[in-house]
């Protein structure tokens, strides 16, 4: 019998180069019966089962601490490896001494160039004598008893009853009855009443949840228990969208959750489930394209003469490599080896599992305060674990901050929605770029509808393919604009490919929603035969060539088109955030700059609105904000520290000598004190900072002022460091530019030469300064102008808002 191993992969980060996949490879090409997998963890056993089984491999397992290593053959040994892991304990199960290495090398081109201890794949030969032992080993590992269930908290009866507490109009109690009977039959009501206790838990203790996030929005069930908030029948959204009986994963309902309290979530969630019943899960960075050709780099010192094409790991590239020079060989067959092994473990960013059962005792865990489960999603899925997805939003934390209100009314004052239109985006959810900016000053939205339009256009497939200007010049056929009447006859939404292939194509709502997957997917064998269909129905209508016309359009806009319950809802955190902003545009923005900071639109809208971001001030550290004026907090100064802000907000300083005594005896740096001081925090103190730079010295060294002038009047005497220099408009823009990156006390200055505008502006790439030096020069018809002054002369406007 032919035994390969023992073998340890790369998933032992740092300790093997062989990935798990180039070991079963090896073995199936060989004809071995057995592998041994020998790692000091559990973290690869799942994968390398399901691999083992698929390749009709024997996998055979052992658990290694140190010098004796454990064998695990059925689930009971494998549950009890598991529990030793987690809780650090010695495990009672049969020891085998391995007098042996471990496989850690795919090739020996590998083990010559790193020069670590191990064994390569082609040692295999020699060390299969040594596992005749295993011969009569059998692997009988079921996984189907690891797979992680949800805690059951009522199932079909309790999601009736939780209904019913609801007022139910006749409409939505046809929808509801069909509803439920689809996720009865699909078996997802705890999935569901577990969401629920999610969003309910958040409640309890005040924590944010978003409206609501992709398909769910289009359930009036979730929207009745409160997951959601956003009633799909007010948008025409579809069940089938978010689940129908032909779907066979579990569907999906997301949420979004104020960033800074997402853990503090997660830990109310243990309290209720339990602390081991809920975990994060593990991911892995793995080696990709770039990176493997670096590392063949650094270690052959070679760089090779021929290129290769995206990944290394494919047929067309594999021809090109064996006609390849001996040196391009080597050195790709290198790269190769190294492309998709594993680097780093991190933790997935939504995905939380909630278990009925302690995972603990069967389910490896790093042990934290929210354990972390060690097997992947990818690995989970194999066995039938579904996760939940918790996002952090950081919106929402914006939000919160702004003390919004939440509303769910559709209409916004048209008055913000101009001032929308002319391409303040700032700050504004999913818009908040410079794509978003064009759509926005192109579609100029009029409404709550050509909001969410504008979000689901504000990609790179519809800005590529021109569906924004087929939409804005209304470029469609007659009959789609009578049928599509929302878009204007254009397919933007997903939901729109599934009523048109409805309504034109005669499918019922489920073959729509496989027709709008097959299409997204190149499914072409499920396209093929609901095309036919569809074409013959639509035929009736239309007629053939328009027929088939349309059909080619659904095609390929359903590359494009967007989940529309997914924009509906992310519109009505847009909503929230224009309210905001232009209700109360200096406490939007100052807190905007608290929050991401400060940069050049910032710096353009808050001018166009009337608002003046002055420098940070030393008798204002934390920053303040009225109505026309936003003052920086000093955080924005190199080097200054949020605990040094917290010191400065306890003192007054009513003079400049009150500022040196207390930094140079608080042992503040010169450079700190420097950046202060060019930053114009002290320019209320004395705002000649070419002047304090130079006395720095003299106050550290206690020669204040005072006595200086009484010196220099008894005995004429004057130093170098106590003439006066004045600080003129040069001096303060390099400073500004030093200290806090923007030269913020010059912008509003009207008269500034052009000479200083060549000298300091033209040199920096991102700085625009017409955009902030001429108020009313701030937009042209192309948007927020980002030419400098001396090569495009800006279009006047006259202010409108």
């Amino acid at each position: 019998m032919k035994i390969l191993g023992p073998i340890i992969t790369s998933r032992t980060i740092g300790k093997s180069y062989l990935q798990l996949k180039d070991a079963i490879s090896y073995a199936k090409k060989n004809n071995f019966q057995k592998i041994i997998l020998n790692e000091p963890h559990p973290k690869s056993w799942i994968r390398f089962i399901l691999l083992c089984k698929i390749n009709d491999i024997d996998p055979i397992i052992l658990l290694n601490s140190g010098k004796t290593s454990y064998l695990i053959t059925d689930n009971v040994s494998m549950m009890k490896a598991i529990k030793a892991y987690n809780k650090n304990e010695i495990l009672d199960l049969k020891k085998i001494r391995m007098n042996t290495g471990n496989i850690i090398y795919p090739h020996r081109i590998l083990k010559e160039l790193i020069k670590k201890e191990g064994y390569v794949l082609a040692d295999s030969k020699e060390l299969t004598k040594k596992m005749k032992y295993f011969e009569n080993i059998i692997s009988n590992i079921d996984l189907n008893k690891f797979k992680i269930s949800f805690p059951n908290l009522g199932g079909d009866e309790e999601l009736e009853n939780e209904i019913k507490k609801n007022k139910i109009s006749l409409d939505e109690k046809r929808r509801l009855d069909h509803e439920l009977k689809v996720i009865k039959q699909m078996q997802v009501p705890n999935y569901i009443l577990n969401v629920k206790k999610i969003v309910d838990i958040a409640k309890e203790n005040q924590i944010i949840i978003g409206p609501g996030r992709g398909s769910s929005v289009g359930s009036l069930v979730v929207f009745k228990l409160g997951i959601n908030k956003i009633n799909p029948l007010d948008f025409n959204l579809y069940f089938e969208r978010f689940l129908n009986i032909n779907r066979k994963q579990l569907p999906d309902i997301d949420l979004d959750i104020e960033s800074e309290r997402r853990n503090e979530l997660i830990e109310k969630l243990q309290g209720f489930y339990g602390r081991y019943n809920v975990a994060f899960i593990r991911t892995l960075s793995t080696m990709k394209y770039k990176s493997s050709i670096k590392k063949a780099q650094e270690l052959l010192g070679y760089k090779p003469n021929i290129k290769i094409s995206m990944p290394i790991r494919n047929q067309e590239n594999f021809k090109k490599i064996k006609n390849a020079s001996k040196e391009d060989n080597v050195f790709f067959r290198v790269a190769y080896f190294f492309e998709g092994m594993e680097q780093a473990e991190s933790t997935h960013a939504a995905g939380v599992i909630i278990s009925k059962n302690s995972l603990i005792d069967y389910i490896p865990l790093e042990i934290k305060e929210i354990p972390i489960i060690e097997w992947t999603m990818e690995d989970l899925k194999e066995i039938g674990v579904e996760k939940f997805d918790i996002l952090s939003l950081d919106t929402l934390t914006f939000l919160k901050k702004l003390d919004y209100k939440e509303n769910y009314e559709k209409h916004i004052e048209p008055k913000l929605l101009k001032k929308f239109s002319y391409g303040l985006t700032k700050g504004i959810f999913q818009l908040d770029s410079y794509s978003g900016k064009n759509i926005v000053k192109k579609i100029k939205p009029k409404n709550f509808d050509e909001i969410s339009i504008s979000i689901a256009l504000n990609r790179p497939g519809p800005l590529e393919s021109g569906m924004v200007e087929d939409y804005v010049t209304s470029h469609s056929e007659d009959f789609l604009k009578k049928i599509l009447p929302e878009t204007k006859g254009v397919i933007v939404y997903q939901e729109q490919i599934m009523f048109l292939a409805k309504k034109l194509g005669n499918l019922n709502f489920e073959e729509s929603d496989i027709l709008r997957r097959a299409l997204s997917k190149k499914k072409t064998e499920e396209i093929s035969k609901l095309k036919e269909k569809f074409i013959f129905n639509a035929s009736k209508q239309i007629g053939k060539k328009s027929a088939l016309d349309l059909f080619e359009k659904i095609e390929n806009f359903s590359q494009y088109s967007f989940n529309k319950s997914h924009s509906v809802a992310y519109s009505y955190i847009l909503k929230w955030l224009l309210e905001e902003k232009f209700n109360n545009p200096s406490k939007f923005f100052f807190n905007y700059i608290l929050h991401k900071g400060i940069d050049i639109d910032v710096i353009n809208e808050c001018n166009y609105l009337g608002i003046t971001i002055l420098n940070p001030d030393i008798q204002k550290p934390k920053g303040d904000f009225q109505e026309k004026y936003i003052i920086i907090p000093m955080t924005f100064i190199n080097g200054v520290s949020q605990k040094q802000i917290s010191i400065f907000d306890k003192e007054s300083f009513h003079s400049i000598d009150d500022f040196f005594h207390f930094v140079y005896g608080n042992n503040f740096s010169r450079t700190l004190i420097e950046n202060i001081i060019k930053s114009g925090a002290l320019d209320k103190l004395n705002n000649n900072r070419r002047n304090l730079l130079r006395k720095m010295t003299a106050y550290k060294k206690g020669q204040l002022p005072e006595i200086e002038d009484l010196k220099n009047s008894v005995f004429g005497e004057r130093s170098q460091e106590h003439k006066e220099v004045n600080t003129n408009e040069y001096l303060i823009i390099e400073y500004e530019f030093e200290s806090i990156k923007y030269p913020l006390s010059i912008i509003n200055n009207e008269k500034l030469s052009k000479s200083i505008i060549k000298k300091y502006f033209n040199r920096y790439e991102n700085i625009y300064f017409n955009g902030y030096a001429y108020n009313n020069y701030l937009f042209d018809n192309s948007g927020i102008i980002k030419n400098n002054f001396y090569y495009k002369k800006p279009k006047k406007i006259i202010k409108e808002i």
